[in-house]
């Protein structure tokens, strides 16, 4: 056996989830050498928004610079078809807890897996040691090497952001702080505070790491800031000092030399912004989507010059009356795609999350979707966290609420931005993401899959989840795990290598999932048992 699948087998059994079968060392090293060679094929393509990040299998906030969420290189089930097998899923947790729970999983390769902890977007009133960053094996979850994060006393410290870059690096930002680490040893190899133009650097936290596709790797953050006096931690800071401390400071946006990390400029918005931003390659220029307070915003990034600016020529509504601001947009071919919230409460009555499309040539051009209706039923709100994921294969978007609950597969309309609901499945709950993995012909979707009475237990975290995969284009269940505790909201189910998934527990360990084929010869029970099961072995038969 060798030194790759060794810690994977051990840890499995440690955790009675898998039974080793035959041939798994030859088929895993199998697996992996196609997931590298796919993805440096797919990260070369510029069309496929990878450029200057690692070559590497990730989540949807950590890799392309749309945020997509499509992964087709990672392996779903060893690559079994889809539509004509059945599924079981194993899962075992790390062996190492993470203190100040785990908030980001990056990775640069099969052998090189990150994750950033103690900077939690709720806060964790046990927890005061601060942000670090550790590696771990992507295999069992253990930690290999951990490096806290200086931070400034009385620092706001809100959900962070990272990628591994081009070449390797782990870049991390915390507060107005940007962080180089050598993979390797965990070294801070550089850190550079950034300039914040409106407000306090102390309430300052410049979020969504963002790529610039240029021929350079220009780093573009923008800020969340929260009001000049305000000492709450966590992401609620935004919101919760208003009344008392007066508005935020409105958004700073940087450009940052990906080598230096030093700044090279900074603009300040019209507005403040709190959701993250996505970046797309146009005529020579980099253009970064963020969602207003009431419109969409477009900063142009402009490699030549070295100059930031917004445009006030596009500048489209996205809004219903009863709606409030959104999460990060996302590109989709000639669109650009917002969501928006419900939540917390406005004046007027609610209206759920609708799609709006907005085409990027001309922001009157304007088509929307409210699959949900237009009227939020009595004692419900609508919320989701997370942005829309996309297949830009497929002029797909993938909607969710977390509060009204239900999920929805829609395709655009590439020529006139209409959309049409492909299929539904009002069961499904998710506050996360969605992950699209696999080739176009055999594609998987994935998400958590929240309790039916997620809502009534959101306040005392004492929810319960699963793991759900799907065929993409039918919304048919292929696999779900194992019903377990909650993980942090808004963050991801997300693909790793060899077919392994990963979820961040409450308690600061790795949920490591293993969707596997059921198989009359190779097939064994895992534990705990998962929802979708394999039938018993045959009697006799032997694998």
């Amino acid at each position: 056996m060798n030194s790759f699948l060794a810690p994977l087998v051990a840890a499995a059994l440690l955790a009675a989830a898998i039974t080793p079968v035959q041939s798994a060392d030859a088929s895993t090293q199998s697996i992996v050498k196609k997931e590298v060679d796919c993805m440096r094929s797919y990260a070369a393509d510029p069309a496929n928004n990878f450029t200057n990040y690692a070559p590497a299998i990730g989540a949807p906030e950590v890799t392309d610079a749309i945020h997509s969420g499509l992964q087709p290189c990672a392996t779903f089930a060893g690559g079994a078809k889809i539509r004509s097998n059945k599924f079981q899923v194993a899962q075992y947790l790390s062996p190492t807890v993470y203190p100040g729970q785990i908030q980001l999983i990056i990775q640069g390769g099969p052998s090189a897996a990150f994750l950033v902890g103690g900077s939690p977007g709720l806060p964790v009133p046990s927890y005061t040691a601060g942000p670090y960053v550790a590696r771990f094996n992507p295999a069992t979850g253990a930690q290999i090497w951990r490096t806290y994060l200086p931070i400034a006393p009385g620092q706001w410290i809100a959900a962070p952001s990272g990628a591994v870059v081009k070449g390797g690096w782990v870049d991390v930002v915390i507060g107005p702080t940007i962080y180089k680490l050598n993979p390797k040893t965990g070294k801070i190899a550089a850190s550079v505070e950034q300039p914040v133009l409106d407000g306090d650097a102390i309430d300052a936290n410049f979020d969504g790491f963002a790529i610039s596709p240029d021929s350079t790797g220009t780093i573009l953050l923008k800020s969340q800031n929260r009001s000049t006096g305000c000492t709450v931690q966590g992401n609620q800071a935004m919101s919760a000092c208003i009344a008392q401390y007066g508005p935020q400071p409105v958004t700073t946006v940087v450009a940052i030399d990906p080598v230096t990390l030093e700044n090279i400029t900074a603009i300040k918005l019209s507005q403040p912004i709190a959701a993250r931003p996505t970046l797309l390659a146009k005529n020579g220029n980099t253009e970064m989507y963020l969602a207003g307070a009431t419109r969409g915003v477009r900063v142009i990034w402009d490699p030549k010059t070295k100059t930031l600016r917004e445009d006030t020529g596009w500048q489209p509504p996205y809004l219903l009356t009863g709606q409030t601001t959104g999460d990060a947009p996302v590109p989709l071919g000639k669109w650009v795609i917002f969501n928006n919230n419900a939540s917390p409460p406005v004046k007027a009555p609610g209206v759920p999350i609708c799609a709006v499309a907005v085409k990027m040539t001309n922001a009157a051009d304007v088509h929307r979707i409210c699959p949900w209706g237009k009227t939020i039923p009595a004692g419900l709100t609508s919320n989701a966290p997370a942005s829309f994921s996309t297949d830009p294969q497929k002029s797909l978007i993938f909607m969710q609420d977390m509060l009204m609950g239900g999920v929805f597969a829609v395709r655009l309309d590439q020529s006139t931005g209409r959309m049409a609901i492909k299929w539904s499945r009002p069961d499904w709950r998710t506050s996360d993401y969605f992950t699209a993995v696999g080739p176009s012909n055999n594609r998987v979707l994935s998400s958590q899959y929240l309790s039916s009475d997620f809502p009534s237990q959101v306040q005392t975290g004492s929810w319960t989840e699963s793991v759900l995969w799907v065929d993409e284009s039918t919304g048919k269940t292929l696999a779900q795990s194992a019903v377990n505790g909650p993980t942090d909201l808004g963050w991801m189910a997300q693909p790793a290598y060899a077919g392994r998934w990963y979820t961040m527990t409450l308690r600061g360990t790795i949920i490591v999932y293993e969707p596997q084929k059921c198989s009359t010869t190779v097939s064994r029970p895992v534990s705990p048992l998962s929802i979708t099961k394999c039938p018993p072995i045959t009697p006799g038969v032997t694998g």
